[in-house]
């Protein structure tokens, strides 16, 4: 037949393949050039676009790594397509940030807007699930910002970097709400983690479990659900809900 034979773990053929050995000696010069070239188009990009990455950036750090990794090792590589690519996708980068700097609106289009996800320690339920963002994720960020019950919480942005941006309440204005301390950051609760409307007790502030509204009844018995998500799992709402643990 045409082609060689290939032979199953023909130790030869996968640890050395079909170029002669000295083959090696140019992929190590492959990989000092793109190396140092694409170091040195880096610096181009910026300090911000090597620290927080918007999604655009994160894009086109991953064109440049599938642009430099084939010459490296494919011997029909060509060296000088592959600088020609990086420094292509480096300008490109570089006009397009000139361009987003001088309009609001392609600013807007390729980084994205922060997008406030809790407002006055309430979650904001359709922002969280327009930006396809977990509620666990966003828990344990905030709880990165020393946060642990929502009521700490004045305002919180989700930026387009991933990153969650928190304007915590004053400490003599900070109100009791939703634990956000493991377990209490899943969806499902465990047993025994929250009541139902029916189960709340009177002169008891209580935290709606889906979305942090906290609200009082007056009496015992009133099966009311949430007044702003009509979830009807509810969490008492805490101040310090490591209180009860330091008791213990």
């Amino acid at each position: 037949m045409g082609g060689a034979e290939t032979h199953t773990f023909d130790l030869y053929r996968i640890f050395i393949g079909d170029q002669p050995l000295t083959f090696l000696v140019e992929i190590l010069f492959r990989t000092v050039v793109m190396y140092l070239y694409v170091l040195l188009v880096l610096r181009l990009v910026g300090k911000r676009g090597m620290g927080q990455l918007s999604p655009f950036e994160f894009t086109i750090i991953i064109a440049l790594g599938s642009a430099v990794g084939d010459p490296m090792f494919y011997p029909e590589v060509p060296l000088l397509h592959c600088l020609a690519v990086v420094t292509v996708v480096v300008a490109m980068t570089r006009f397009v940030t000139y361009l987003s700097n001088r309009s609001e609106a392609v600013e807007d289009f390729l980084e994205g807007q922060p997008c406030c996800v809790v407002t006055d320690g309430e979650l904001n339920l359709e922002a969280i699930d327009g930006e396809r963002f977990s509620r666990e994720e966003l828990f344990m960020l905030l709880r990165e910002k020393n946060v642990c019950q929502l009521g700490q919480v004045r305002k919180a942005y989700l930026e387009p970097s991933g990153t969650i941006s928190a304007f915590r309440a004053q400490e003599d204005s900070c109100r009791p709400g939703l634990p956000i301390i493991p377990p209490y950051d899943e969806w499902t609760p465990a047993a025994g983690l929250v009541v139902t409307s029916r189960m709340r007790k009177a002169g008891i502030l209580y935290a709606c479990w889906r979305c942090g509204h906290a609200e009082e009844i007056g009496s015992a018995g009133l099966s009311i659900g949430c007044g702003r998500c009509e979830n009807d799992d509810w969490a008492e709402a805490r101040l310090d809900p490591f209180a009860d643990e330091a008791g213990e």
